[in-house]
């Protein structure tokens, strides 16, 4: 059954990329090559914009193990995280979670610690996602006169949703719905309240990088940033629901290609879509490469001292 599973993974996303693929080589006339320009200042722009996006997140789980009640520099949780990210590309959703639990273990962060504060960090995420998704719609509606009497309840909802014990509930009922066991959030309000702040802050880093990406090969002007916003929340949402494809591979660019295409021409948006995969896949290179640097020189001078 589980090789079954495998290789129907396989297929997907190999019909979803052969369709991609295929629609942007019958359709590569209809790029506007004419309008596309290489700003190298906007993609360089793009990228310091994932590194903050990538030292919040590191912030974020490193706040989430402090209260927790282990200890952590931010240099182990910088090292844990970058190594750990390249295991999501393996099928099954849950390798990036054991890729931490083993390199814990060298820092003495118990396993069961490492599993709450993943499924924290994704509850957190999530909720993060559908506030800044919900705000993209709206503005990108331009209905200015009426958005202030969406953003103070969206808001509202927001605050009332990572209230400890509702919080704990809705997490808890995903782990039943993924047939994983269940948690006891040992959280203060204000510490969630604290802990949301960094995960909204490494979302917005990160949108405002896919516009600046985007603004580097094809000009959109800032009235184009909500829309952005948007298909990129929802196409991200996606790929991380669908476990059986590797870190939301395929699923990710066919529903990213689908929302902007009512912005960008059609085989445009197909190539954005690969492109944004390029420029997260190289990024976590670079930071895979840096914890490696990180991690080595973390035990040098028990070694000199040795």
């Amino acid at each position: 059954m589980k090789i079954l599973r495998k290789v129907l993974a396989v297929v997907v996303v190999f019909v979803i990329f052969y369709f991609l693929i295929t629609y942007l080589i019958n359709n590569w006339q209809k790029i506007p090559f004419a309008s596309l320009q290489f700003n190298i200042t906007n993609l360089l722009l793009s990228f310091a914009l994932l590194l903050v996006n990538f030292l919040l997140f590191i912030q974020g789980w490193k706040y989430i193990i402090l209260r927790l009640g282990s200890k952590i520099t931010f240099r182990t949780a910088f090292w844990i995280i970058s190594l750990s990210q390249v295991a999501k590309y393996v099928p099954g959703g849950i390798w990036f979670a054991l890729g931490r639990a083993y390199l814990g273990k060298a820092e003495k962060l118990g396993a069961g610690t490492i599993a709450v504060s993943v499924i924290i960090e994704t509850g957190m995420t999530f909720l993060a996602c559908i506030l800044l998704l919900f705000l993209s719609v709206i503005f990108s509606r331009q209905l200015l006169h009426i958005n202030t009497w969406f953003i103070v309840p969206l808001f509202i909802i927001f605050l009332i949703l990572i209230q400890p014990s509702i919080l704990n509930r809705l997490m808890n009922t995903a782990l039943k719905i993924f047939k994983r066991p269940a948690i006891n959030l040992d959280m203060s309000y204000l510490q969630l309240l604290e802990l949301s702040a960094y995960f909204i802050g490494f979302l917005i880093a990160q949108l405002i990088g896919f516009f600046f990406l985007v603004n580097s090969i094809y000009p959109t002007g800032m009235s184009k940033i909500f829309e952005l916003s948007a298909a990129y929340l929802l196409s991200w949402m996606a790929g991380f629901v669908v476990i059986f494809a590797p870190g939301g591979l395929g699923v990710r660019e066919g529903v990213m290609t689908i929302l902007l295409s009512s912005i960008l021409p059609p085989p445009l948006a197909i190539a954005i879509s690969f492109l944004a995969r390029v420029w997260l896949t190289v990024f976590e290179i670079a930071v895979f490469l840096a914890g490696l640097i990180a991690r080595r020189s973390s035990y040098r001078p028990e070694k000199n001292n040795a």
